[in-house]
């Protein structure tokens, strides 16, 4: 009830500032688009840095030249060479500016609209990134019931919802946060999988027996959150578990 009252809110708050000011760019200010409401203007939009090809077959992060091996085929980072990131997982864009401020504002500022904007760049880009490839469910990353509660959204939700509409696959909740855990952009990079180790469960196994999935994250640094997601539906019988994520370093 609080979520929905905060979501309505914050809903009329943007309503009252449209009427007041047009709409402009995040970053540089300009008016934006007619009909979009939040987000970057198409100047801005242009300078998010995409994660092109050749990537790393496992862990989704774009190669540098020293690191590819053969141009035509897939490749691992020096990383996963030596331990393959156990779930294959892939990133629309490389977490830089403007991106950085933009998720950093849908999170933190409960800007809920920019969803539409970067939404639509995951679905653009999942082609590029899967193939023909096509999960059976979507799952994403669930938020804590505290933090969902003070955010009022969960924004891996919203960015799963469009992806499993354009996939025409089931979009499921199966899994759950049983503690609440200190955000991973506060910690140092060592202790972000002690953080998450034992944080999920899986409510519901039947719904995932046998299945392929694809688990949704807004931002994958160390990959310690959807290591952890992907051992849990692993184990309650997933078939197949990838990853796709808004943003990577």
């Amino acid at each position: 009830m609080l979520a929905r009252a905060r979501e309505l809110g914050r809903r009329t708050i943007e309503g009252l500032l449209r009427l007041l000011y047009p709409p402009t760019c995040h970053v540089c200010g300009d008016r934006l688009p007619e009909g979009r409401r939040m987000g970057l203007c198409s100047a801005c939009w242009r300078t998010v840095e995409l994660v092109k090809h050749p990537w790393c077959a496992a862990c989704g992060r774009q190669l540098e030249r020293k690191e590819i091996v053969d141009p035509r085929g897939e490749n691992l980072c020096l990383d996963c060479r030596l331990d393959p990131f156990p779930v294959i997982l892939r990133g629309t864009a490389r977490y830089r500016e403007p991106l950085v401020k933009l998720i950093s504002e849908f999170k933190y500022d409960f800007w809920s609209s920019l969803a539409d904007q970067l939404s639509n760049l995951f679905v653009e880009r999942a082609h590029a990134l899967f193939g023909s490839w096509r999960p059976d469910l979507v799952i994403p990353v669930p938020l804590h019931v505290k933090r969902f509660r003070w955010r009022g959204f969960n924004q891996s939700l919203l960015l799963a919802r469009r992806l499993a509409a354009h996939w025409g696959a089931e979009l499921a909740e199966p899994l759950a946060r049983t503690r609440n855990t200190i955000p991973q952009v506060s910690l140092p990079l060592d202790m972000r999988l002690t953080n998450v180790a034992g944080a999920f469960t899986v409510t519901d196994e039947p719904s995932i027996t046998g299945r392929r999935i694809c688990l949704v994250d807004d931002v994958s640094t160390t990959g310690s959150t959807i290591q952890e997601c992907g051992r849990m539906l692993r184990e309650a019988g997933a078939a197949e578990v990838r990853a796709y994520v808004l943003a990577r370093p």
